[in-house]
């Protein structure tokens, strides 16, 4: 429990829990304060113990801790950063390229400055709880300790990573498995988002279960925040 990385856990929970409190208690209003409000107390309360078994499991895995190696995680910091921020120009360059994608009907989706820092920072950490430390570390520790004695580690990993990465495209391939358009299945499977979850996997696997949570912020700080408060629309 005295390890860096368990203090870091604690810190971003803090973060976490302070930011939904703000949305809460916020005496005024705020853009899209009903999506904030969709994050419910249970469901932050779960995401916080699944991270926290996580935490566990990703030790246990003996994956990357963060901060047990300050030369790596030096290193993991900059390359998350960088990476984010490119793949933030990536998915605005799609963006200006598909005719505003990002307005739906007459609304531009991004949240508006300067709530979108908090919002937006507040989505990076809980999803990442959910998916990276979470559901990769967990999953993970479960098929390579328990089910395989430690055997298979990189086709394990790989798998259960390539799995978890589904979560943010399979809403838009469901459309197109279920109007059996495979051509349209396939280009999203290869698209960005879901090579930039497979990265964030990689990220995982290289440097720890804080690598993704930078290389969301930063890709949130590009994408939602700058493009998203300041571009015309």
């Amino acid at each position: 429990m005295g390890r860096a990385s368990t203090l870091l856990f604690l810190a971003l929970t803090l973060v976490l829990v302070g930011l939904k409190l703000l949305f809460d208690y916020y005496p005024g209003d705020f853009p899209h304060r009903s999506q904030a409000a969709a994050f419910s107390w249970p469901l932050i309360g779960a995401i916080i113990a699944l991270g926290f078994a996580g935490l566990f499991a990703e030790r246990a895995a003996q994956l990357p801790d963060p901060f047990s190696n300050l030369a790596r995680e030096r290193q993991g910091f900059m390359v998350a950063a960088i990476t984010g921020v490119i793949y933030g120009a990536v998915v605005i360059g799609q963006d200006l390229l598909t005719d505003a994608k990002t307005i739906v009907g007459d609304e531009w989706r991004h949240m508006a400055l300067p709530w979108s820092i908090p919002f937006y920072t507040f989505g990076a950490i809980f999803l990442e709880f959910f998916l990276r430390l979470g559901g990769l570390c967990v999953a993970f520790w479960f098929v390579h300790v328990l089910i395989l004695r430690r055997r298979l580690r990189f086709v394990a990993f790989w798998l259960i990573a390539a799995i978890v990465a589904l979560y943010e495209i399979w809403p838009y391939m469901a459309e197109d498995v279920a109007a059996r358009d495979w051509q349209a299945a396939g280009a999203t499977l290869l698209g960005p988002l879901y090579l930039s979850n497979l990265f964030e996997g990689w990220l995982v696997w290289r440097y720890g279960w804080f690598s993704p949570i930078v290389f969301r912020i930063f890709f949130y700080l590009v994408w939602h925040i700058l493009y998203g408060g300041l571009a015309p629309h």
